[in-house]
This record gives structure tokens, sequence and C-alpha cells, in this order.
């Protein structure tokens, strides 16, 4: 099976912050709110699977910030120093990393059914 691979683009989105220069804890509850919302999505779209586009979705993975960078990020969010160009990359990797683990675990379910592989 060939492996397929989904690139990450920072997203220009903006978050409803006064504070311009730096992101931290502030952004905190639309985070939530979207997060609930891929986690909605993931849910949804799980329900659809069949066993062809389970394997599928088993073989994505995700091309993102390197795990270094990661890191950096994440030390720069939690002491509240995220440029908004940063915590767009941040945010972004983490949701569609999270719908992808979502959407994984239900692949791994579906294929696990009895007569479904």
């Amino acid at each position: 099976m060939r492996e397929a691979t989904v690139q990450i683009e920072p997203c220009d989105c903006t978050p409803s912050d006064d504070n311009t220069k730096r992101m931290g804890m502030t952004s905190f509850p639309e985070w939530v709110q979207s997060q609930k919302l891929v986690s909605q999505l993931a849910e949804r779209l799980g329900d659809t699977l069949t066993e062809a586009s389970a394997r599928a979705i088993l073989a994505l993975q995700l091309e993102g910030p390197t795990p270094e960078r990661r890191e950096q990020l994440a030390a720069r969010a939690n002491e509240g120093l995220l440029a908004k160009e940063e915590f767009a990359e941040y945010e972004t990797y983490a949701q569609l990393r999270g719908l992808l683990s979502i959407l994984q675990s239900k692949a791994r379910l579906y294929l696990a059914r009895p007569g479904s592989a």
C-alpha cells in the first residue's frame, strides 16, 4: 500500500485577541472551541468509513513542523510569547494532528469489527 503524505501549511487566520504581538492563554477559549469542532467533524467522518477509506486513513502521515520546531513552539506558547504566525502554525498542526488521530482511531476500530476486513 502506498503511504500518503499531507503537507501542513500555516493558516493565515487571526485569533480574536486584542494582543497583536503575543499569543498565549488569552486565546485558549477560541482554541478549545475549534478543537471541539474538529472532534465533531472527525466523529462524523468516522461514521462514513469503508474498508478502503479506513486503510487509506491509516496510511496518512502529516508533514509539519519538525519535532524540534514543535518543542520550540510549545515552549514559547507556555511562556505566552508566540507571534501571530507562530500561533497559527502551532494551532494548525495541533488541530490537524488531533483530527488525524481521531480518524485513525476510528479506522482501526472499523477494521477490527467482525466482517469488516
